[in-house]
């Protein structure tokens, strides 16, 4: 296979979903190439894909017209811009031998590639024919030099000879697996351990995998932007040196993908980390969520914790901020009259509880924050907005509303379709709509027992079945309610010209969609199910699970 093996175009097609850690192949990679992406049987891979949610969608009539019809010569020159046909040929004739395991990695500091990939002897072969016939067809012609070790032939391909730009790629195969890289030394220690050892061939269901060293990537990024001591300082208070690596595993079944993704962090107690509240959540029993909901998502957060690091962050990386800011917090609470920390976030809980509820393009949303002492909170909320220093700011600026002995509190001049308020009813701190909010009020007014049809609901007793009981947050979204809102959303006028001038200035080959042919939202919904998701404190680090049903 020729070292013109066009990795960003090979990247982007395995890209397309993430996935996780592989197996045996994927050891064979150098430490300066951790940076790869894997799939575990490119045959079966896009046969699931297809038979996916996403891939029947694709491949249907009115999304084709929506998207206008691209033919193979449009996406060829996509992705072969500058190449001839010939060229694109051998490529495409390349790529048809990689049918089982393939990895693809980088050089993170010169961002050459490496692959790994089960490959048969003859289609080895059929490729360094190729390569010949590739050497006769490209515009920068190649030298091909052959050696050998242990008994391996080693076929070494030389770009630039006699140039300062001269470089060279190795290419080998060994027991069914065919290995490129841009180290000779690689090679051959690969061809070691090849030989000492049998790859043991992926099995199961296919497997997308995609793994970032996030702590090797942001050092280099640092040494590329040559970052300051009080940039370095900065990111280390926030907790960001920390992070580690992320890891994203997509497996496709029958009737669901399931994503694992794994966020790599040294310290969770530390910088912006320290939001989070990672003790396990439970489903509230609450009178005001209604059981035709279609998305409800729990979870944890300590904004105390959050707020306690901000100090420490701005000693860290600016010094000569915190006075200021200290400086700006007195003046706030003087004119407030109260103490933000003592007398609001002191009262306000850890837990939270969201919903929606969709009716064609309609959607009604409230977030619901868990409060420790609600009149407490409410008298320091109060406090605050009738302080003499407060009153040109609430009267210019906030719509007071009462509704059954309940304020709802409302930005003056917003849209009336899409106004969000604040308000305090039971126990709880809420953000919503007015419908949300009044609907919450009056279920928290009333004497109602707990939603017996809410506990019986499709998608709360999906969220109990799928949701890890570690768990600080999970959500779960019914995609075919929320469908119309979504396709609403999308055919506003200000973000269809937003679409079509970034897309006439990307100067892409592909037509721009037509969104007079855009299908009708229960079309597209009939393509999808409901998903689900939750997020739980794993080892060293974050675990989140995604679970797309068909």
């Amino acid at each position: 296979m020729s070292r013109c093996i066009k990795p960003l175009t090979f990247s982007l097609l395995l890209c397309l979903p993430l996935a996780s850690f592989s197996l045996e192949r994927a050891a064979l990679l150098p430490p300066e190439a951790q940076m790869y992406a894997r799939v575990s049987n490119t045959i079966t891979f896009w046969k699931k894909l297809k038979e996916s949610s996403l891939g029947k969608l694709w491949v249907d009539r009115q999304f084709q017209d929506f998207i206008g019809n691209p033919d193979i010569e449009v996406w060829h020159e996509l992705f072969f811009a500058g190449d001839s046909e010939a060229e694109d040929q051998v490529f495409l004739e390349q790529m048809k031998m990689l049918t089982g395991e393939v990895v693809l990695a980088f050089d993170l500091k010169t961002a050459e590639p490496y692959i790994v990939a089960a490959m048969s002897k003859d289609d080895f072969i059929r490729g360094l024919d190729l390569d010949d016939k590739l050497r006769d067809v490209i515009k920068d012609p190649f030298e091909v030099n052959k050696s050998t070790f242990q008994n391996v032939e080693i076929v070494e391909h030389i770009k630039n000879v006699g140039t300062e730009d001269q470089s060279s790629s190795w290419q080998a195969h060994i027991d069914n697996t065919f290995i490129l890289g841009y180290s000779l030394e690689w090679i051959e220690k690969s061809i070691v351990q090849l030989k000492k050892s049998e790859i043991k061939e992926p099995e199961g269901n296919p497997v997308l995998t995609l793994n970032l060293p996030l702590s090797q990537i942001i050092q280099q990024e640092l040494e590329n932007d040559g970052a300051s001591e009080s940039d370095i300082a900065m990111l280390e208070a926030m907790g960001i040196l920390g992070i580690e690596l992320f890891s994203s595993t997509i497996e496709f079944k029958d009737d669901e993908i399931i994503a694992d993704n794994i966020l790599g962090i040294s310290d969770l107690e530390k910088g912006l980390f320290t939001l989070l509240d990672t003790e396990p959540s439970e489903l509230p029993t609450v009178t005001f969520i209604p059981d035709n909901i279609a998305s409800l998502e729990i979870g944890r957060f300590n904004l105390m914790k959050l707020w306690k690091e901000i100090p420490i962050y701005l000693t860290a990386c600016q010094p000569g901020v915190k006075p200021q800011f200290d400086m700006i917090l007195g003046m706030i609470q003087q004119q407030a009259g109260i103490n933000l920390e003592q007398e609001l976030l002191a009262h306000l809980g850890t837990k939270y509880v969201a919903f929606s509820v969709a009716e064609g393009e309609t959607q009604s949303s409230v977030v619901a924050v868990d409060l420790k002492d609600s009149m407490a909170f409410k008298h320091g909320i109060e406090s605050a907005l009738s302080a003499p220093a407060m009153q040109p700011y609430v009267a210019s600026g906030l719509e007071l509303t009462d509704f059954l002995d309940h304020t709802i509190y409302t930005l003056k001049d917003s849209d009336p379709n899409d106004a969000m308020g604040v308000a305090i009813a039971g126990d709880y701190l809420l953000y919503g709509d007015q419908n949300g909010l009044r609907q919450v009020i009056r279920s928290e007014s009333s004497d109602a027992a707990a939603n017996q049809n809410f506990e019986r609901s499709e998608l709360v007793r999906g969220l109990r079945q799928h949701v890890s009981p570690r768990a600080f947050g999970c959500s779960v979204i019914d995609w075919k309610k929320n469908m119309a809102v979504i396709v609403q959303e999308l055919t506003k006028p200000e973000y269809v010209s937003l679409i079509q001038q970034n897309w006439a200035r990307s100067g892409s080959p592909l037509p721009p969609p037509d969104f007079n042919k855009l299908p009708p939202a229960d079309h597209i919904a009939s393509f999808f199910n409901v998903s689900y998701q939750y997020i739980e404190a794993k080892g060293n680090g974050l675990h989140q699970q995604i679970i797309l049903k068909y």
